[in-house]
């Protein structure tokens, strides 16, 4: 009696170690497939989200900055003709 209870706690020890480890295969897998952006760089993005708020604020300033220089670019065109 006392076997078999040994048996099934060192069963269940190795089925949740074995199950553990297929979810982390899955989580590296997931972050490690294809894209744009290098899975490293994911990876890091993901572990800092503060990196994310400076990411959109650069965006942000960089939309900023394209929607001047078209304006500018539009009255540079209309002076010149």
């Amino acid at each position: 009696m006392e076997m078999s209870k040994t048996a099934i706690a060192a069963l269940l020890f190795i089925l949740m170690i074995l199950g553990v480890n297929v979810v982390m295969y899955g989580i590296v897998r997931g972050v490690m497939r294809g894209g744009k952006d290098d899975p490293l760089l994911k990876m890091m993005k993901a572990m800092n989200p503060a990196q994310k708020k400076k990411d959109d604020e650069m965006e942000e300033l960089r939309r900023t900055v394209d929607e001047l220089n078209k304006g500018k670019e539009k009255t540079n065109g209309d002076s010149d003709k």
